[in-house]
């Protein structure tokens, strides 16, 4: 089993009215290390748990399905979430066999129903030989979907 890097590099200037400092550039650049048989090991869909807009039409309970995409059982076991938002948070195996499911479950509290928030909650995930941690955005209040783009009057006329 071979490796391969994948090097980055980032840059932001701040240009600012002061005269003694002028503008800054800063300049970012690092090289990660990831074994060649790096892969997905599991599939959250959807992956942004939104609780959609406050007002009439609540959401007080959202569903999503965890996939287990590797050949090994996987223990699933929740490690963080804000208990001040969320009446339940559950899941509905403790470890999901290789190509199946596992569905987690958020009821939100009764005083959380007309409050606009974004949290998240964090997961462990362990294999036979891995370990590892996702983080799920949770979301109420927010838009999900990117805006959509309405034509401009001249494109219209065209």
């Amino acid at each position: 089993m071979g490796q391969h890097s994948s090097e980055t590099h980032k840059s932001a200037r701040v240009s600012t009215n002061d005269t003694t400092t002028g503008d800054l550039s800063i300049s970012f650049s690092g090289k990660g290390w990831l074994p060649s048989d790096t892969s997905v090991m599991l599939e959250v869909e959807p992956r942004i748990l939104d609780f959609g807009p406050v007002g009439k039409k609540r959401k007080v309970e959202i569903e999503t399905e965890i996939k287990n995409l590797t050949s090994e059982v996987m223990e699933l076991t929740l490690l963080d979430s804000p208990p001040e938002f969320f009446q339940e948070v559950k899941l509905s195996k403790d470890e999901i066999k290789p190509n199946k499911t596992a569905k987690l479950k958020i009821r939100l509290k009764r005083e959380m129903e007309d409050q606009r928030f974004q949290k998240s909650i964090t997961l462990e995930i362990k294999g036979k030989n891995t370990t590892y941690r996702i983080t799920l955005p949770i979301q109420k209040g927010f838009e999900s979907a990117v805006a959509e783009k309405k034509p401009s009057e001249s494109e219209q006329k065209k």
